[in-house]
């Protein structure tokens, strides 16, 4: 990849604590901000630009928007290996746009599931869960953020031009881990006498 081309991030938080301030440093570091609905009203609330989701994707509205970003050029841009020479030209080719940053959270399964009864696409995670396991999948070259604890620690690094294999494997270990025991919960739902 160039090394002066525009970085992208894309965000998708229900957890908005913390997103603005990150977000801000990481636009003033030359970085496009790529939302979902809700996380893009909260940067434009606090003055800063992003570009839809679905500008990226080019899905149709429709589903009850369950497939924003489930798409092609948004997993395509977070898992292609930017040291393989293949993946470049296809990317290039397709005008796939890299992802180097993914934050992104999920609404808690618990309080979901106690609003609503209802088990069904709406109330279940799809989207964002695939594209925290493709970003921490990819780690080496894509920064995954669960935690909007770690969005000061990941600033810093960003900043000083410090960011770490150490640091990368950290971020991952910690989104494999929130995947995991948010089906965990989902299992352990299902598994409850009503639904056996």
């Amino acid at each position: 990849m160039p090394k002066n081309k525009r970085k992208s991030v894309l965000a998708s938080v229900f957890d908005k604590k913390g997103i603005s301030k990150f977000a801000k440093t990481l636009y003033r570091f030359n970085y496009k901000i790529i939302s979902t609905d809700g996380t893009g009203r909260e940067l434009t609330k606090n003055g800063i630009p992003s570009t839809p989701a679905q500008n990226i994707s080019k899905n149709p509205n429709g589903l009850d928007d369950c497939i924003k970003t489930i798409s092609f050029r948004i997993e395509a841009g977070i898992l292609f290996n930017r040291l393989n020479p293949t993946h470049l030209k296809e990317a290039k080719k397709l005008d796939i746009e890299p992802i180097d940053i993914v934050i992104c959270n999920f609404p808690p399964f618990e309080k979901v599931i106690q609003e609503s009864a209802d088990f069904n696409v709406k109330n279940i995670d799809i989207g964002g869960p695939l594209m925290v396991r493709a970003a921490a999948t990819n780690f080496e070259h894509v920064l995954v953020i669960v935690d909007p604890n770690d969005y000061e620690k990941v600033a810093k690094a960003i900043i000083e031009n410090r960011v770490t294999d150490k640091l990368r494997r950290q971020l991952a270990a910690k989104a494999f881990t929130y995947t995991y025991l948010y089906d965990y919960k989902i299992a352990k739902y299902l598994r409850k006498p009503a639904y056996l």
